[in-house]
């Protein structure tokens, strides 16, 4: 899956010129609805950035920032939120891809609401205080696919035999994986199949090196631990994607289709707070973005372009369509201001600890 989606020249996210998001590509995200997703985390950033004060510099990381689309909306959005706020805004993409990162130099130098600035990796910035965003890197982090098989658990294996992958088992001897599956229901049916993803405690480490003080906002898909690996959940959540057709053979074409698997939040939790950081909050986008576009939505002047924004903001919060799928999960890091709060009702605290 690593070398599916990352390898550097044959990666599925590795090529800048390939068409992944939106109506040509091969999904759909609250980006490529348009820029209102952005919109309401720059009023969340801009909250942020009050409830500490108002400092004269203010970094924002991005992971992930696929085509720098969010990061360009966020800016322009900080610059009708505030122009001080704009100003003290130091916005940073961070992509492992050296590809990509061109890509995004060339974008961003054309940009009129400001040129962000570009890393490979967390470990290369450190700064007092600041914002953590990542919109879907949590489910694009690689995992190992496990089988229940006769009262224990196997992992499945890619093998390669006459220049065609295929599939392989081995029993698990120990070690992290063996430790993570342990925790898991001891009554899961055979042949029971699922995934694991053993990358969340060093992705947490680096980012907690990122800020001494920090507000992390993730937004993904997934569920608690307990629904995640309930009974019924038979056949894990592994999937590709490719002309937004969903598959479920991750071996079919490697690096022509995305390969996905739901987030494990109740991981993500634990990982974060070995890495010392702490749930704030989590909820359905739904509730999240409406809490934040409330303030202003019943106010926004009568012009063509805030119908967009409500056709926009409408996709991304109704149940059927984004509003249910998602999920935002808030972390925090450091001596966070006593007057930040998670901006809506905490609809998973319970079952994340």
């Amino acid at each position: 899956m690593e070398l599916a989606l990352y390898h550097g020249e044959h990666g599925y996210y590795s090529d800048p010129d390939r068409h992944r998001v939106g109506r040509t590509g091969d999904f759909a995200t609250n980006v490529s609805v348009g820029p209102a997703f952005g919109c309401l985390l720059a009023r969340r950033l801009h909250h942020v950035w009050e409830c500490h004060e108002r400092p004269s510099s203010f970094p924002v990381v991005e992971l992930g920032p696929e085509d720098g689309s969010l990061a360009l909306d966020i800016l322009h959005a900080a610059r009708e939120i505030c122009p001080r706020f704009r100003q003290a805004l130091h916005y940073i993409a961070c992509d492992p891809s050296e590809r990509k990162r061109q890509a995004l130099a060339t974008r961003f130098a054309g940009s009129p609401d400001g040129t962000p600035a570009i890393v490979s990796s967390p470990v290369e910035i450190h700064y007092p205080l600041g914002v953590v965003i990542a919109n879907e890197v949590l489910d694009a982090l690689p995992v190992h696919l496990v089988r229940r098989s006769r009262d224990s658990w196997v992992e499945r294996l890619v093998s390669l035999e006459d220049g065609d992958l295929g599939w392989t088992e081995a029993p698990i001897p120990g070690g992290p994986l063996l430790e993570h599956l342990q925790s898991l229901p001891a009554d899961l049916p055979e042949g029971y199949q699922t995934e694991a993803c053993l990358q969340l405690t060093p992705f947490f480490h680096d980012l907690s090196g990122i800020f001494d003080t920090a507000l992390h906002l993730f937004v993904d898909y997934g569920f608690d631990r307990d629904d995640y690996y309930h009974p019924d959940r038979n056949e894990g959540t592994l999937q590709t994607y490719a002309g937004h057709r969903a598959g479920t053979d991750p071996l079919d074409a490697p690096g022509q289709r995305d390969i996905t698997a739901h987030v494990d939040f109740t991981s993500a939790v634990e990982a974060a707070h070995r890495a010392g950081l702490h749930l704030l909050g989590s909820a359905r986008q739904e509730s999240y973005l409406t809490t934040l576009a409330a303030p202003f939505l019943s106010s926004l002047p009568d012009v063509p372009e805030t119908s967009s924004f409500i056709r926009q903001f409408r996709t991304l919060t109704h149940p059927g369509l984004f509003g249910s799928r998602f999920h935002v999960l808030e972390l925090t890091q450091g001596a966070v201001s006593p007057r930040l709060t998670f901006p809506c009702p905490d609809q998973m605290r319970t079952s994340l600890h």
